[in-house]
């Protein structure tokens, strides 16, 4: 049993060394977190690897995550699934079934007492518009015009021809301009105003997938042109977007940025079960260095 023993007490204790060595060199990774002097000399490999070549470890990470991990063809490649255009064209339409008014006062955050009286507001400056815009152009001038015509078509070949000739029917119809004019303005507003204020109504009410399909834009036209408009912008803003962005420069700064605490709890999150598996490999390690030893023996 003795003899037994002292055979494998070579290789017990080169599992052992192994074992706690590669623990320590593990440790050593992150610890000293901090330069340790003695007697106003720094301890050799203090601090600890990782807090040491932390601002190189940034640049690398960053380097790698812009230019080989995450490269201008990935995010295209990302951007362009069809899934995601898929989910933008839903939400575009969902957008478009909603009735104007809702969005105007969500965008807006405008009340509904607010709202109607931007509405009523609205309505009162368009009657106007159209009302001076009437006023001033030359419907009047169409008007008397087309009054002549009339009355010369009615009288000819009639006793009323003796009596209406040109310069009189000029004469009798000249005055109707102006009085289309006055008659505009002083009862145009009760007249063009309830009619613009239905229109208006009417108009909220509408969606714009209903005004889309009176354009002629039925709704797959329009997830096409969605999907086409999106497609465009991404091919045509991915490499601005990038410049603009710099995720190796984001990555890095990010790094860095970190304490040496954040860092290492980030490292074994990652790679905990990794860094397990080299200390019990050092033990392994250790205990057939052990047996070779036995062997050469």
């Amino acid at each position: 049993m003795i003899e037994i023993l002292k055979l494998l007490a070579g290789p017990l204790i080169g599992a052992v060394i192994g074992y706690f060595t590669n623990d320590i060199a593990v440790k050593m990774l992150f610890w000293p977190r901090h330069e340790v002097y003695v007697f106003g000399h720094r301890l050799p490999f203090t601090p600890g690897a990782i807090p040491k070549g932390k601002k190189r470890l940034a640049k690398a990470a960053g380097a790698v995550v812009g230019q080989t991990l995450l490269t201008r063809e990935d995010i295209e490649q990302q951007l362009l699934s069809g899934t995601l255009e898929d989910e933008l064209a839903d939400m575009v339409l969902a957008k478009l079934a909603v009735p104007l008014r809702e969005d105007i006062q969500h965008l807006s955050r405008m009340s509904d007492e607010a709202y109607e009286e931007k509405r009523g507001a609205l309505a009162e400056a368009l009657t106007n518009e159209i009302i001076n815009a009437a006023a001033d152009s030359t419907i009047g001038d169409v008007l008397v015009e087309k009054s002549r015509e009339y009355i010369r078509e009615r009288v000819r070949g009639t006793m009323a021809s003796m009596f209406l000739h040109d310069e009189k029917i000029d004469k009798l119809t000249e005055p109707l301009s102006l009085e289309f004019t006055t008659l505009l303005l002083s009862e145009g507003p009760s007249t063009v105003g309830p009619i613009v204020s239905e229109k208006l109504v009417s108009l909220e009410q509408s969606t714009g997938t209903a005004l889309l399909e009176k354009a002629g834009a039925d709704e797959a036209a329009v997830r096409a042109a969605v999907i086409g408009a999106y497609r465009n912008a991404v091919e045509q803003y991915t490499d601005q977007l990038l410049a603009r962005v710099n995720i190796a420069g984001v990555v890095e700064e990010k790094i860095d940025g970190m304490s040496v605490e954040e860092l290492e709890k980030l490292v074994l999150e990652v790679m905990k079960h990794e860094l397990n598996t080299i200390v019990r490999l050092g033990a392994v390690i250790g205990f057939v260095l052990g047996l070779f030893n036995l062997l050469l023996r």
